[in-house]
Parts: C-alpha cells; structure tokens; sequence
C-alpha cells in the first residue's frame, strides 16, 4: 500500500487521539472547579496586562507584587487560593513552578498574614438542639419537608456533603455521581438503611464504595432512618436510577435558610451538618481516627473540628487518665 494511505491514516488517528485527550483532560476538574480556576486566571491575566508582563514563565518579585495586588481586597485564605493558578499555568506551558518552595513568595505572604489577619468563618456546627429547633418548624404537609429533613439527618449522621445527595445549579443531578434511589437500601423490618457512596470529593475516579449504615433510633424524634423511610414512602413510585433526595441544592438551601433564621440559628449552611456530625461524633467519645473514616476523609482536616468539642467532654476525658494509671505503693 502507499506511503500515501499510511499517512493519511497515521493523521486520521492522531486527531481522534488528539479529540480523546482533550475530552478526557476535560473531565480531569469538576464543574465548579473549572469555573473557580476560570475566575483565578481572568484575575491573574488583567494583573499581567497591568504591569505588562507576560504570565510565563514570571519572576518571583512579579508574584510577589501579584500577591500584593490580592490582598489589597482578598483575604490571605484566597490570596494563595488565587496564586494558585500561576502554578496551574507554568505547568501546562511545560514549565518548572516559579513558586516551589521559594523563600521569598513565602515571606511576602506570611507578611500579608500576620497584617491583614488569618481569621476564617467557618460555619458553626449543627447540634442536635439545632436539629430538633429545624424539625418544630417543619410542617409536613408537603413532600419538600419529608425530602428535607430526610437530607439533615443524612447529612449528619452520614457525614455527608450536600453534593453528595444534589447537583449544582449550572450541571444538574447526575446520576453517576448523586445518590440514586438504587443506593439506598431498606433492611431488618425497617431497623437499618444502607447507603451506598460510590461518588464523592475525594472519589471522583468512583474508585472504591463508602457503605453507610444508619441504624433506627426507637422513639426519638432525631431517627435517620424513620426520617429516610418516610420520604420513601412520599416520593414512590421512583425509578432505580432517580434522584434518591428529589431536590435541588438551590431549593435546599432556601429552605434551610428560611427555617433557621425563623429558630434564631441562621448563621449554618448546608456544610453545617457534615461538621457537625463530625463535632458531635469527637464529643461522643468516638475516636478521632474513626471519625475520619466514617466523613471518608484523606487528609487530617477533621482535626480542625477538635476546637468544637465541648469542655465537659474534655475534662471528662482529661480525668480519666487519672483514672487509668496504674496503683502503686509509694
């Protein structure tokens, strides 16, 4: 055959390779992480037009000017967040990072930090007084409130991310990455529901299954599982591949600020109930390690939840090293 046809073949597959990796490096970033890198480029591309410099490669007394430029009116939290994408950058021209444990970027952002303060407002945790406060104002006339509610206690006892049962406004529910009514599991005469998790923020790749057992809680008005059977029952018939909580993160979160301003509690957020089941799961007693593993958490994040845990639980725990030692004679 040609050399002729061996080309025009060797072209044919070298753009449908092309076309492949650029849909797969597409999928690479959620949604809203492209969207937030997207924000971080435009701003650091008008710093470069203002100075006339080029983006890359850049000088480090150039990103320390740019962290300047930020913190002029970012907090030091987003000044590095933003800084981010210079690195991003450089590594996409095929370049070393400019910012690799460079002494002097360092410096200037310590500087930044220690005058413009490092405060951050994390949402408060929910508790279970929260919980019970949320629940007198729901009505149950309407199957939003089952669903509702139905998400809290999940949330909370499941140390789940509200993207984990919604999508985003812009993408939607997906079903490849939200909870399906197939995720969910009814078992033991209603005694227990299984979830399961195969999607999350640090499971992106769908790479392992997060099993998560709620078990019956008799007689009490904080019961997961009376609370997920009942939203069951209020949204069949459903199809396996539905949405397993029929909301959206937007309705979700409207409802939630409604229902907490109305109880004196509005300063929590959707990510509230994560934190909290987390805060209160350390004050239980459970340990920390445990902990981590029930939020599926791969880093020691969950630690900065420590500072939430009651004082009466802390001393209870600080006596009991008395407690344990061992007798002696002396």
């Amino acid at each position: 055959m040609p050399s002729f046809f061996f080309c025009l073949g060797a072209c044919a597959l070298t753009n449908e390779l092309t076309s492949e990796v650029d849909m797969y490096r597409g999928q690479a970033f959620t949604a809203n992480t492209k969207k937030t890198y997207q924000t971080h480029l435009r701003s650091y591309i008008s710093f470069c037009e203002k100075m006339r410099i080029a983006p890359a490669p850049i000088l480090q007394i150039n990103i320390a000017k740019y962290a300047a430029y930020l913190s002029r009116k970012l907090k030091p939290s987003s000044v590095k967040q933003y800084m981010n994408i210079i690195r991003i950058i450089h590594l996409e021209c095929n370049l070393p990072n400019p910012c690799d444990d460079s002494w002097y970027i360092k410096t200037t952002i310590k500087g930044i930090e220690k005058v413009k303060g490092t405060d951050v407002q994390s949402k408060p945790p929910v508790t279970p007084e929260i919980l019970l406060k949320l629940k007198k104002q729901l009505k149950f006339s309407h199957i939003d409130d089952y669903v509702f509610w139905a998400s809290c206690l999940t949330m909370f006892f499941g140390l789940l991310r509200k993207s984990n049962l919604f999508g985003t406004d812009a993408g939607g529910f997906d079903n490849k990455k939200q909870l399906t009514r197939n995720c969910v599991s009814v078992s033991g005469g209603c005694s227990q529901i299984t979830i399961k998790v195969g999607w999350s923020k640090n499971n992106q790749t769908k790479g392992r299954i997060q099993e998560i057992a709620l078990h019956r809680l008799a007689n009490h008005p904080l019961c997961p599982v009376s609370a997920m059977y009942d939203m069951l029952c209020m949204t069949a018939p459903a199809m396996p591949d539905s949405q397993a909580f029929p909301m959206t993160g937007s309705l979700f979160n409207k409802k939630l600020r409604s229902l907490s301003a109305a109880c004196g509690c509005n300063t929590i957020s959707s990510h509230s109930f994560r934190r909290g089941g987390a805060t209160w799961a350390l004050s239980s007693g459970i340990p920390g390690e445990i902990v981590k593993a029930m939020g599926d958490w791969q880093s020691t994040c969950y630690l900065l939840y420590l500072d939430q845990i009651p004082q009466y639980v802390i001393n209870h725990y600080r006596n009991k090293m008395g407690e344990c030692l061992p007798p002696t004679s002396l």
